[in-house]
């Protein structure tokens, strides 16, 4: 794990995130801030086994004391990892732990994920986090096997290919990467932000699906299209396999949360299942 000063980290962002393709990044409406918790309530000081060898951690930060809570950040983020599948994570190669705290709460895309490592609580960060790894399942993971013929769909200019996995789960809302549907309505996306482009669709989805499954599954009720990505999500991305997260809603099915990330959730259970 290296720590650099912030002058060099300007000059490498400029080249770097000029490389990067198909990132994605946001930023919630509000500002949090809160004292982070930074070491785990259920686990010791003690780093999990880890079964991601491939995955290099650095972090930024201008202030070298911020370097004393990398190991403890690292530890929460095995942590996510250790719940999710291992194949998904094979395509993950970088993380990095951003220490400013005006930086955006999360990026992701093909093999990297840069996510904020002060000014959040561990349950916002838990979030952010699993948000972050479905854009490289989207981008990294699910990649598709032919080059031959390019889809409707392209990100950052590079085309999408329709032998691309993803394809199926883009075309349920969206006729384009800019246009949605026409008959996609607002109780067709998980929340306000899937509604932002198709990969955030997707990795809107993808952590309702992981720290919000019952919820997911009672909203298919009120939406065919909702029924396709929670499918969508079950059967391609997990295998079958269904989370015991999240609780069956009985009313308020049709109202959207604008950022899934934030939502309230056990991250007790989510870190038993």
């Amino acid at each position: 794990m290296r720590l650099k000063v912030i002058l060099s980290f300007l000059a490498i962002q400029i080249v770097s995130f000029a490389l990067w393709q198909g990132v994605h990044a946001w930023n919630k409406p509000k500002p949090i801030i809160v004292t982070p918790s930074d070491v785990l309530a259920h686990e010791s000081a003690k780093t999990p086994e880890q079964p991601f060898s491939t995955v290099r951690f650095s972090a930024r930060s201008e202030d070298k004391k911020a370097g004393e809570l990398s190991s403890d950040k690292k530890i929460e983020i095995l942590s996510v990892l250790e719940k999710l599948p291992k194949e998904q994570i094979s395509t993950l190669k970088n993380i990095i732990l951003d220490y400013n705290p005006k930086a955006h709460r999360g990026l992701g895309g093909k093999g990297i994920i840069i996510v904020r490592a002060v000014d959040m609580e561990s349950e916002e960060f838990y979030g952010v986090m699993v948000h972050e790894v479905g854009h490289n399942v989207d981008l990294g993971y699910l990649s598709e096997s032919s080059k031959a013929k390019a889809s409707e769909f392209s990100d950052n200019k590079k085309p999408i290919y329709e032998t691309d996995p993803s394809l199926p789960f883009y075309r349920i809302c969206w006729d384009n990467e800019k246009t949605r549907k026409k008959s996609a309505a607002n109780q067709d996306f998980v929340s306000g932000y899937a509604m932002s482009d198709p990969f955030e669709d997707f990795a809107e989805s993808y952590v309702y699906f992981v720290l919000h499954n019952k919820d997911f599954k009672s909203k298919t009720q009120n939406s065919e299209k909702l029924l396709a990505k929670y499918n969508y999500m079950k059967n391609t991305v997990f295998g079958g396999k269904e989370f015991s997260t999240g609780e069956y809603l009985t009313e308020n099915l049709t109202r959207q949360p604008w950022d899934i990330t934030v939502l309230p959730y056990s991250l007790t259970s989510f870190l038993a299942s």
